[in-house]
């Protein structure tokens, strides 16, 4: 009868392990996502696989344009990035990179024409704010564009099933009793 009981429980048992969502889907649809634009732009016309932010060139001083969503889970955000950019300056005056709670951390490199690429990951906990910027010191002289893929996040563990435990419990209080009376 044991046998049947540890069976039993290791059937309906499941593992509480954090998850993670592949590309702009799920939780992490693109529709969740707060777009800051500030004289840029951001397509998603590629989504769910990818999305472009362009960065200002209106003229008026720095700006940024910022993809942000809050984190549904803790663990690694990662993504891979392709940029390039036609300001007649370089790369300096329209870095990209990725934000956590307002802080901007950039992954292309200053003083380069045409384009770069690379991969980037970083840690989030559940509720933390993070995302792309596509940010330009000057406005003028020609943007950056950058099209992030290849995005994957964390989702947070599922709750178990408490109905399923209390049933469990239960089941197994129904079947030592009737074992005790026999």
């Amino acid at each position: 009868m044991k046998r049947i009981v540890c069976l039993f429980v290791l059937l309906f048992a499941g593992s509480a392990n954090a998850g993670i969502i592949n590309d702009f889907t799920g939780g992490y649809d693109v529709a969740n996502w707060t777009q800051s634009l500030d004289g840029g732009s951001i397509s998603t016309i590629a989504a769910p696989f990818a999305i472009i932010e362009v960065s200002s060139n209106a003229g008026g001083g720095s700006s940024s344009t910022d993809f942000t969503i809050a984190s549904l889970g803790n663990g690694l955000v990662s993504f891979d990035w392709f940029y390039s950019t036609v300001d007649v300056d370089g790369s300096s005056f329209d870095p990209f990179g990725w934000l956590l709670n307002g802080v901007f951390t950039q992954v292309t490199a200053n003083g380069l024409f045409g384009a770069q690429s690379g991969s980037a990951s970083f840690l989030v906990s559940i509720g933390d704010i993070f995302g792309f910027s596509a940010q330009a010191t000057d406005s003028v002289l020609g943007s950056a564009t950058t099209v992030i893929a290849n995005f994957s996040a964390p989702v947070g563990v599922p709750e178990p099933a408490i109905l399923a435990l209390l049933g469990l419990g239960l089941a197994g209080i129904g079947f030592s009793r009737k074992r005790k009376h026999n």
